[in-house]
């Protein structure tokens, strides 16, 4: 099997997991709010406050961080079956594509019991999505310039 069919394989197994997670009418929270608090109080208490961000907005928003966390993930999976199925710019399109699902997922969960659906879950999605390219395109540019320097192999 080509290995561009492989990523896309990925991509739908982790959109599949989602759709269950989503036709859950009480999915799992990954992390308890007491280590939540946990993490956040050491985090202040060691000086390093602007690492404990991230751990106040998941204690406050669990569900949004959730979306964001899985989006992220998603974003990761989706992008290499872009970029090998679809050669017109594979940030967009990857956020572009995820959006969709996440869309077509809200729709989903409308019929779900005891699930709700809402525009703000979507932007966390689209959230998701947008740093998970932003990673991945800073990725590239560094294995690029490391290239370039001839100090990366392959």
């Amino acid at each position: 099997m080509q290995k561009k069919y492989i990523y896309g394989i990925f991509a739908i197994v982790y959109a599949s997991a989602i759709f269950l997670l989503s036709s859950s009418s009480n999915p799992p929270n990954p992390i308890s709010r007491e280590n939540i608090v946990v993490i956040y109080d050491f985090l202040k208490e060691h000086g390093l406050g602007f690492l404990a961000v991230p751990f106040y907005f998941a204690f406050k928003y669990p569900d949004k961080f959730a979306h964001i966390l899985l989006y992220v993930g998603f974003g990761f999976v989706l992008n290499p079956a872009v970029r090998d199925l679809i050669k017109f710019n594979p940030y967009v399109m990857t956020i572009l594509i995820g959006t969709s699902y996440g869309i077509f997922d809200e729709i989903h969960q409308m019929f779900v019991p005891g699930r709700s659906s809402s525009v703000m879950d979507l932007f966390a999605d689209m959230l998701g999505l947008i740093l998970s390219q932003i990673f991945v395109m800073g990725f590239n540019k560094y294995k690029i310039w490391r290239l370039k320097e001839g100090g990366l192999d392959g």
